[in-house]
């Protein structure tokens, strides 16, 4: 997590690695996205929350970037960037069989059979699945790319953007404006 808008070890506020079962891998990515995911408030008739980052949004993009990255890359990792004005989610890996950054939303292709269907058999804890609005960590229906662009796109009125930059697939998805405001006024 960076203050500001670029990397800089000076505006670095946090930090994580994570190891051990991948399962608990993405649980504990999702508290740390959790922990720096800045919530404004509007009134309208009561309170309104509204979130820097759709969670759902969050929890599709790390299961995506866990279950399609490509393994044999074996020093490289998935790593999550959280900034003032957007979130940027690097996985290893260019997109599989003919899957391009052009038709992501609507083809599919699955890398990792075998991590599809230990996810897709996962049941999520009652927390998560509140959040993130499903039973199992991956549904098989190939639905995540448009709920990361849909809901994301609804908070920040941006398309996230999915790039490809020396066989690594880059998802930035941006803050939601009423956040982005805030913070640019020092508030």
């Amino acid at each position: 997590m960076y203050r500001g808008r670029n990397k800089d070890a000076n505006d670095q506020i946090d930090s994580q690695d994570y190891t051990g079962p991948l399962d608990q891998q993405i649980i504990e990515a999702m508290k740390f996205a959790k922990r720096y995911n800045a919530v404004a408030a509007k009134k309208d008739i009561g309170r309104i929350d509204v979130p820097q980052y759709s969670m759902r949004a969050i929890f599709e993009a790390i299961v995506n970037a866990v279950v399609h990255r490509d393994y044999s890359k074996t020093s490289s990792k998935i790593r999550l960037f959280m900034f003032d004005d957007r979130l940027e989610l690097y996985s290893p890996g260019a997109l599989a069989n003919t899957v391009t950054v052009d038709n992501l939303r609507y083809s599919q292709a699955t890398r990792n059979e075998l991590l599809t269907r230990l996810l897709s058999e996962l049941t999520l804890d009652d927390e998560m699945r509140r959040q993130v609005v499903r039973r199992h960590f991956l549904e098989r229906r190939g639905e995540g790319v448009g709920i990361i662009l849909n809901e994301s796109e609804e908070l920040s009125g941006k398309t996230p953007v999915y790039e490809v930059f020396d066989e690594e697939l880059r998802l930035t998805i941006f803050a939601s404006n009423s956040i982005s405001d805030l913070r640019l006024k020092g508030i």
